[in-house]
């Protein structure tokens, strides 16, 4: 017949979260969220850059070659 000990359950339970877990947790978040705001601002610009003239370009100091390789660079990224 099998015995079961009572002092045994409950012992593996996770840790309740420490301050520190808290703060690694929501830096993390905020990490993240502002990564994808960035991101959302660089394709916003780069919608932008894309209907401009080769002149109006040139005049922004970058090439329609650059502008293209800049965001299929950062399309790669995802």
């Amino acid at each position: 017949m099998a015995t079961i000990t009572l002092d045994k359950l409950g012992t593996d339970a996770a840790p309740a979260p420490t301050r520190r877990s808290l703060k690694s947790f929501l830096r993390a978040g905020y990490e993240a969220f502002v990564e994808a705001q960035q991101l959302r601002a660089q394709t916003y610009v780069n919608g932008y850059l894309a209907h401009l003239s080769d002149e109006e370009l040139a005049g922004l100091g970058m090439t329609r070659t650059q502008m293209i390789r800049r965001t299929r660079s950062m399309m790669s990224s995802f």
